[in-house]
């Protein structure tokens, strides 16, 4: 699994790859795949093939330390909790199913994270529940 640097404050923007960086990954991936038998996976930079981030439930959500589901790791809000109901029914919560149907949230990204790179929209979001 390679993991590229998601920026989770805007001062370290600069730290995520550039563009050429980010086509040398995908070259060295594309070979590694034709060579040997084995799944490659690259995050956030193999979402494209997806259609954007898959946050919120449309490919993974991330569970905290005291139960809480969050989208993700690096958007770490939460309206609901394993503590108090299943995981099919915290995946269908208020929050993570706007998350999902607000398409320019998820929607291709530069690199970093969409809802972070989306961050105005995602607290528009949040203050609406």
């Amino acid at each position: 699994m390679f993991i590229e640097y998601i920026p989770f404050d805007s001062a370290t923007e600069h730290l995520v790859i550039t563009e050429a960086q980010q086509q040398e990954l995908d070259q060295r991936l594309m070979d590694l795949r034709a060579k040997l038998k084995a799944l490659f996976i690259a995050f956030p930079g193999d979402e494209e093939q997806f259609g954007g981030c898959l946050a919120a439930g449309r490919g993974f959500v991330h569970l905290n330390a005291n139960g809480a589901v969050e989208a993700c790791p690096f958007a770490p809000y939460s309206d609901v909790n394993l503590k108090h109901m299943t995981l099919r029914e915290a995946l269908n919560s208020p929050l993570l199913s706007k998350i999902r149907n607000t398409h320019a949230l998820l929607d291709q990204h530069k690199g970093g994270c969409a809802l972070f790179e989306n961050k105005a929209v995602l607290e528009k979001i949040l203050f609406e529940n």
